[in-house]
This record gives structure tokens, C-alpha cells and sequence, in this order.
């Protein structure tokens, strides 16, 4: 599936403008950039993903506060992407589905989804936790 994956992906990043200004990280997996934020895209089996990496680690300060405060965040984002705390304890916002009948402009909504939030959310939730 990579070379097919990498294809796949080649072109959803192309229709939506985006392949010259992503950077091929792996087979069938690229990084941008979205304002502050970092968003990694990659196709896994027969699922594609989109991720933000937010913080490497859970905040010392509060870390039962921040974890409410994902969650009320999530609730807000109404199911478009999740803020996710990954078994390494990274921070990361989110977003997944088959690939079967995706098409560009939804690949495109699920990008800009998950760049916009995190651009939206890293400094909020950096100043409120990690300062």
C-alpha cells in the first residue's frame, strides 16, 4: 500500500495546492505547516490521518485541568477533530477515516480542519498551562 498510499496522497496534496508546500516525511506520509502549527498527514493501511503534534508532554501544572480542558474543547470542535494524549503522554488533535470515497475537497477539509484548530489552540493552551 505505501507506493499506492504515497500516490494517493501525492494527489490529494496536489488538488488542494498543496504538494510544494508539504515535505514527504516517510512513504505515503507528509508534514506542513499551518501557521504555528505542524500537521502530518499519512495514509496507514487503508485509513488516512491527519495530526497536529501540540505538546510533547502533559503539562505539570494542572494536568487534571488540561485534561477537562480538552475535553471541553473537543465538545466545542462538535466531532470534526479530538485532542488525543498518545501513550508517550505527547499531545496531539486529530483526525481519520477510510480512504474509500474520499475525494480531494474533503482531504482538503480535513487539513485545514485540523491546521486551523491547532494554529487556534497551541498558543491558548501553552499560556494557560505550560507558563
Amino acid at each position: 500500500m505505501s507506493d499506492r498510499g504515497t500516490k494517493l496522497l501525492e494527489d490529494l496534496l496536489s488538488q488542494n495546492e498543496l504538494l510544494g508546500k508539504s515535505q514527504k516525511v516517510a512513504d505515503a506520509m507528509y508534514r506542513l505547516r499551518w501557521g504555528s502549527a505542524t500537521v502530518i498527514t499519512g495514509i496507514v493501511g487503508e485509513s488516512i490521518v491527519v495530526i497536529a503534534p501540540i505538546f510533547d508532554e502533559m503539562p505539570k501544572k494542572d494536568p487534571d485541568g488540561f485534561c477537562r480542558r480538552l475535553l471541553e474543547i473537543n465538545s466545542d470542535l462538535g466531532g470534526t477533530a479530538a485532542f488525543a494524549v498518545q501513550k508517550n503522554g505527547a499531545v496531539v488533535l486529530q483526525i481519520g477515516r477510510g480512504i474509500r470515497g474520499l475525494d480531494a475537497e474533503e482531504f482538503g477539509i480535513m487539513l485545514g480542519t485540523v491546521g486551523k484548530f491547532a494554529d487556534d489552540y497551541d498558543d491558548q493552551l501553552h499560556a494557560e498551562f505550560y507558563e
